[in-house]
């Protein structure tokens, strides 16, 4: 083949890769040589533990949805809201908003969240208004339902009810979301997620490796 029309050919491939998303690079395993480009490979070659992390979380299913209240529960907040301010004041205090969360949640909030709440209503204003604290919620509720379907995969890939996953499971997890991604890759995301080399992925060690992957899908 001339030399002019194979380079034609190799810029027109390097167009097309360009064009790929990562997640669609990721599942056609596609991996670059010198000299040419187009060659399948059997895991793949370019991709890290947090990428393969990143492609779990996608194919998987669970990511952050903004969510809207329904009339009802819309109403059921701005009630809450008036009934932990006895005063009448037009906003919740500190104590105010911990109340608010048990009732809608069912767990009094910690310090430290409190503490952040309280740090981002508007300085101009005593506590927090109504108008904030729906957003709040909302907030809330949005964490609460994307947790839930972490803990709905974890659940699912946990078959023997153990309360955490072996290696097995992980390699079993894989294969059935990412089918292509080699042992040697999901040996590595395993020792990643496993912050405390114990040989078990816990369920809070899963849920911050899908945030983290979440962050980079």
């Amino acid at each position: 083949m001339p030399v002019a029309r194979r380079l034609s050919n190799e810029r027109r491939r390097w167009r097309c890769l360009a064009k790929l998303s990562f997640r669609d690079c990721a599942e056609r395993g596609w991996r670059s040589r010198p000299g040419g480009f187009g060659r399948r490979a059997r895991g793949f070659c370019s991709l890290d533990s947090r990428g393969a992390m990143a492609m779990f979380c996608s194919q998987a299913g669970a990511r952050p949805r903004t969510w809207e209240a329904s009339p009802p529960e819309h109403k059921k907040w701005v009630e809450v809201f008036k009934a932990c301010d006895e005063d009448n004041k037009g906003y919740l205090s500190r104590e105010d908003f911990k109340v608010a969360v048990v009732m809608l949640f069912g767990y009094k909030p910690s310090k430290i969240e409190a503490d952040s709440v309280m740090s981002s209503v508007d300085p101009n204003t005593s506590g927090i208004r109504l108008k904030e604290f729906l957003d709040i919620v909302r907030k809330k509720k949005e964490a609460q339902l994307y947790r839930n379907e972490v803990r709905h995969i974890f659940t699912a890939f946990d078959r023997h009810y153990r309360g955490y996953l072996t290696l097995e499971d992980f390699k079993k997890a894989f294969k059935q979301v990412a089918p292509k991604l080699s042992e040697r890759i999901i040996l590595e995301v395993f020792r990643e997620v496993d912050q405390d080399s114990d040989g078990h992925v816990s369920f809070k060690d899963f849920e911050y490796a899908m945030n983290s992957g979440q962050k980079q899908a």
